[in-house]
């Protein structure tokens, strides 16, 4: 295993802004997990046991050329385009900026990639992103359609590309994401 050290060059105002981001999407990725938490009950009976294999995913962070890619797996997402946001006032999920958003439903996952520009370290949502899914437990693969989007309360700093996708539990899962032809792959098991 070779592990690659990262070299970060920006400003330090684009630093601090970078910096941000990631513990914004920290706090957003555990406000999920805080929520299986009921007061002194704790997680250890069977329902809690099954929350938490709603809500568990994981996080992988890989480098280009030009971008850091943060991917995701996480549960499935409510997406509201500008109007169904403006007229239901939603309180999570996540305001579709251009594309098509999937249902949530049985089995559905929120695959997600947020790309960073590694000089500036803002967030991109201006380039052309591509998202495969490999399950390599299965064989299957599919293509996750690259919707731009953000989260609801976090607003613009959390923008990235990704959609809902059907994905079996207990898998070995690879996410190949291209970003304006550099490309990343991001392997990581899902319970």
């Amino acid at each position: 295993m070779t592990i690659q050290r990262v070299r970060f060059i920006a400003s330090p105002p684009a630093r601090k802004r970078f910096i941000v981001a990631l513990m914004l999407m920290g706090l957003v990725a555990s406000s999920s997990a805080c929520r299986l938490v009921d007061g002194d009950k704790g997680i250890s009976d069977t329902t809690a046991d099954q929350e938490v294999a709603k809500v568990a995913g994981w996080t992988r962070i890989a480098t280009t050329e030009k971008y850091l890619v943060v991917a995701n797996v996480l549960p499935g997402e409510v997406m509201f385009t500008t109007a169904e946001a403006d007229a239901q006032n939603p309180t999570e999920g996540e305001l579709i900026i251009r594309g098509i958003g999937n249902p949530v439903g049985d089995h559905v996952r929120h695959v997600e990639a947020h790309i960073y520009d590694r000089t500036t370290g803002l967030p991109r949502s201006d380039v052309t992103t591509s998202i495969l899914l490999l399950n390599r437990t299965t064989g299957e693969r599919e293509i996750v359609a690259a919707t731009l989007m953000q989260d609801i309360n976090t607003g613009a700093l959390d923008i990235h590309y990704g959609n809902n996708i059907a994905v079996r539990s207990n898998s070995d899962l690879r996410l190949i994401v291209t970003v304006d032809g550099e490309e990343v792959t991001l392997d990581g098991h899902l319970d």
